[in-house]
């Protein structure tokens, strides 16, 4: 079955790309999460239209995305833990937590899910966390994880 994606699926292809999926896929997945609508002759005519909106909101959110990547530039974010020996960390500082931590020392709003870490941080030290703000922008905050005093 032929589909119009709305947004990009990882895998699949991208925003209003005209794609072949299996006829189930389509119907109870994409169609019903609005990911996709079927290809019928009057949503391909509106295709080159839908392409236009999505890259003039593309345009704007990368923009929107540039400005909050300004804000990162030369801070370091501080976030303290408790540690035992060799500064290793009693538990470990997760994307939630350095979420929580750009809210509360520098004010900036970012959902955990966009904080990419390999894994969760669990020793004392500088670290260098890549932030995707939008699939072009992915700015890097340095990271102080040290002692609770």
């Amino acid at each position: 079955m032929k589909v119009i994606l709305t947004q990009e699926i990882e895998k699949l292809g991208a925003a209003h790309e005209v794609v072949d999926v299996a006829e189930g896929y389509a119907r109870n997945f994409l169609v019903p999460r609005a990911l996709a609508v079927p290809a019928t002759k009057s949503a391909l005519a509106n295709l080159e239209n839908m392409k236009k909106v999505g890259i003039r909101r593309e345009a704007r959110l990368r923009g929107a995305a540039e400005e909050q990547a300004k804000q990162f530039e030369g801070k370091t974010l501080v976030i303290d833990a408790k540690t035992g020996e060799g500064g290793r960390l009693f538990g470990s500082v997760t994307p939630a937590d350095v979420a929580s931590a750009l809210k509360a020392q520098l004010g900036i709003d970012v959902n955990r899910k966009q904080i990419h870490l390999d894994e969760s941080i669990r020793s004392a030290g500088e670290y260098l966390v890549p932030v995707a703000l939008h699939r072009e922008v992915r700015p890097e905050i340095k990271i102080q994880v040290g002692s609770a005093a």
